[in-house]
């Protein structure tokens, strides 16, 4: 089977789920920390991959930092984010020190593992406010966004990419891709907007701020692909994991989402306001 046809028929099977996610606040936090327990362990186990004492044990403690931001940053409704992500980045240095038997580990331990609670728990993180202060349509709309982009950029990228935008990090990635999956982000915005508040009164962001955020989606959506690609780079891997066939790894799949969905509440705050 092609690796297109994999990565297809993967996505037909995740996709309805991690939408369904988005029905009640509860659910979400399940998801974001679920996404965020996989996506962690990626990480972590590729930058512990050449530390052989205890690695293991440091990859649990930072997994279980990762996990404990989105659930307890959750159930306090969305708030003091930065409050947890200190406490939390704290505690895990105070016990990774303690713990740390290799002295060659220490840049490893201590860097990884709070690298993972920001990079990807807080990035992702922020789905929850978007939720709570702007409403479930917003918040489906930035995860779906990035899917669009990404498909779109692919494909016109493979089919007319000539300038190139990152030779070191990402060879693949072109300009004409990033303005192929533009224009489509644009339209599916547009449309996703008339469906959602026609079928279900849910409100999402006007026309006008769609052609923001679809710049937003293209550039963040971008660079965070890059980012991850040369975090990928450094440690000489192909992919993060292969805990989704065909797409590789749960980082390699939500990379560009890590960069989108932060700013995408900035934009909804400072429009907002």
């Amino acid at each position: 089977m092609s690796e297109t046809k994999t990565r297809t028929i993967t996505a037909l099977i995740v996709a309805p789920f991690v939408v369904l996610c988005f029905v009640s606040y509860e659910s979400l936090i399940g998801l974001v920390a679920a996404v965020v327990l996989l996506a962690s362990y990626e990480l972590l186990n590729i930058s512990f991959s050449k530390i052989q004492n205890g690695s293991r044990y440091y990859i649990l403690i930072g997994v279980a930092s990762s996990v404990a931001f989105p659930v307890f940053y959750g159930l306090s409704g969305a708030r003091e984010g930065l409050s947890f992500l200190i406490a939390i980045f704290l505690v895990n240095s105070i016990v990774g020190i303690i713990t740390i038997a290799d002295k060659s580990g220490v840049w490893n331990a201590v860097l990884g593992t709070n690298l993972s609670i920001l990079y990807i728990a807080g990035c992702l993180s922020f789905f929850l406010p978007i939720y709570l202060d702007h409403g479930p349509g917003n918040a489906l709309l930035t995860l779906s966004a990035v899917w669009i982009f990404d498909i779109f950029a692919y494909f016109t990228g493979k089919r007319y990419g000539k300038h190139k935008i990152s030779k070191t990090f990402s060879p693949l990635k072109s300009l004409e891709g990033v303005i192929g999956g533009l224009i489509a982000t644009f339209l599916y915005t547009v449309l996703f907007k008339l469906v959602f508040e026609f079928l279900f009164d849910i409100d999402v962001m006007s026309v006008s701020m769609a052609a923001i955020f679809s710049v937003l989606v293209a550039v963040m959506g971008t660079f965070g692909d890059i980012f991850e690609s040369a975090l990928k780079r450094f440690f000489k891997v192909k992919h993060s994991g292969s805990a989704l066939p065909g797409h590789g790894g749960m980082l390699d799949r939500i990379d560009g989402l890590l960069f989108v969905t932060p700013t995408t509440y900035f934009l909804l705050q400072f429009l907002k306001f």
